[in-house]
């Protein structure tokens, strides 16, 4: 039998931990952040953490493709976790063709994945 493996205590490169006193800040931080936006007329939006890779691949450059957390699904379709949000607000605004008010005032505070340092 295989001896078993140690459990690393560390989050997965490209990712961090909010411990509460790290939360409280950053829920304060983003609280204001919400507050100002609202106060201009901005609206709050989000998007799937995971896209289609193809999404990120098309127009990202070396670096971000390099760092993409990317793997097939169930279905065998390339899925990706979200490195950074334009590609899906751009997704977005295309999949309403014209419906939308313009100019936008949207705003997001995404969780996005690369894998990099964090520190």
């Amino acid at each position: 039998p295989d001896a078993p493996v140690a459990l690393d205590l560390n989050p997965p490169r490209g990712t961090r931990d909010f411990y509460p006193a790290e939360m409280r800040q950053r829920n304060w931080l983003f609280g204001h952040f919400r507050e100002v936006s609202h106060a201009f007329a901005f609206e709050e939006y989000d998007a799937p953490v995971m896209e289609s890779e193809a999404l990120y691949i098309r127009k990202a450059g070396e670096e971000v493709t390099q760092q993409l957390y990317n793997f097939a699904d169930k279905q065998d379709r390339r899925m990706a976790l979200r490195p950074e949000m334009t590609p899906s607000l751009a997704r977005m605004v295309l999949a309403q063709r014209g419906a939308l008010p313009l100019p936008l005032k949207w705003f997001s505070i995404p969780q996005c994945w690369r894998y990099e340092r964090t520190t």
